[in-house]
């Protein structure tokens, strides 16, 4: 089991581009001098034909630290890094999930549907081929994207009887996800498994998905601030947020069924303003936070980088070592015992 606190990572270094080594280290130097347990490495199918990630994985191996592998866009069905379709939907258009005019779900390409026979056992064995590649400590299934809308698929409609509604697509998340994670675990017991999802997920969903088989850690990511509390562009997430009640109540069902508790604190696409609130706010928050948070190490659109990243290091820190966090000028975090 990992500690009541565990620090972690989300490194994009850029997969698509020439990587100095050198560069990767003191990436992972200052990650590890600032508390962190272990590093999130996005890993997309098409990464399988060749690349950097292993060679970024063994560094930070070397560095004593955790991997975890974000397995990224992999069927459509999640997140993660980088944008382009995954490699198992494009080349099997007959597991397409379906919108109510025929035309494929989307993610970044299109969407496998949850309901087709095929798609568990072609994810897992996809996600196998990574951890072949790229040991890891875990996974994690990043923003789950099919717990809302239909799917009007021919599958879908084969397995139900009609075409999926919303509670019906989020019953087959989990029995997709349930079946996957038995594979991961069976081909590698000792993996752990996270799995978060956006922080305004209605309630019976959070609910539901936490119960997804063989899950060890749960929970949510948005901005740290109130809702309503920052005017931030929808395209930057603006209605994720974890204050408010809305990381609490994915805490509290992970502790229901047994899981830690899981955070992605987001400070990507954020300005000036947002990132001073972040700060301010991470006085209230992260003395009350328990189990594994995550946080980006410089992420893309990060206003004044300079200034606030070495502020959120520090209070990343402060909150791995399990004192809180009092916030005063932004870039002079206080702490105490």
């Amino acid at each position: 089991m990992h500690p009541a606190r565990y620090l972690s990572a989300y490194y994009f270094y850029g997969q698509d581009l020439c990587i100095v080594p050198r560069h990767v280290r003191e990436d992972i130097a200052w990650m590890a001098g600032h508390g962190v347990d272990g590093v999130f490495v996005g890993m997309h199918d098409a990464d399988l034909l060749g690349g950097n990630t292993a060679l970024v994985c063994e560094m930070i191996r070397e560095a004593g630290l955790d991997v975890w592998l974000i397995p990224s866009r992999v069927g459509g069905l999640v997140a993660g890094w980088g944008r382009q379709p995954s490699h198992l939907s494009i080349n099997h258009p007959q597991w397409w999930a379906r919108l109510a005019d025929g035309s494929p779900r989307k993610n970044c390409g299109p969407q496998v549907s949850v309901f087709h026979p095929e798609v568990p056992d072609a994810i897992a064995e996809t996600v196998c081929r990574m951890l072949e590649q790229c040991p890891a400590t875990g996974i994690v299934w990043d923003e789950i994207k099919t717990v809302y809308g239909e799917d009007h698929s021919h599958a879908a409609i084969d397995y139900l009887g009609h075409a999926a509604s919303e509670a019906e697509l989020v019953d087959g998340t989990v029995e997709c996800f349930s079946a996957i994670n038995r594979r991961l675990k069976q081909a590698h017991p000792g993996l752990r498994i996270a799995c978060f999802l956006y922080s305004f997920i209605r309630q019976e969903y959070v609910e539901r998905c936490a119960t997804i088989d063989l899950l060890d850690e749960f929970g949510c990511d948005g901005k740290c601030f109130m809702p309503g509390e920052m005017d931030v562009p929808e395209s930057a997430g603006g209605t994720k947020v974890l204050m408010g009640g809305n990381d609490a109540r994915f805490a509290a069902a992970a502790i229901r069924n047994g899981l830690a508790p899981f955070t992605l604190l987001e400070t990507q696409l954020l300005n000036t303003p947002a990132l001073e609130l972040s700060l301010l706010r991470m006085q209230e928050y992260l003395p009350e936070k328990t189990g594994h948070l995550s946080f980006y190490y410089y992420p893309y659109g990060l206003a004044e980088p300079e200034r606030f990243m070495p502020a959120i290091g520090k209070a990343m820190a402060e909150w791995r070592s399990g004192r809180l966090v009092a916030v005063g000028p932004v870039g002079n975090l206080l702490c105490r015992a």
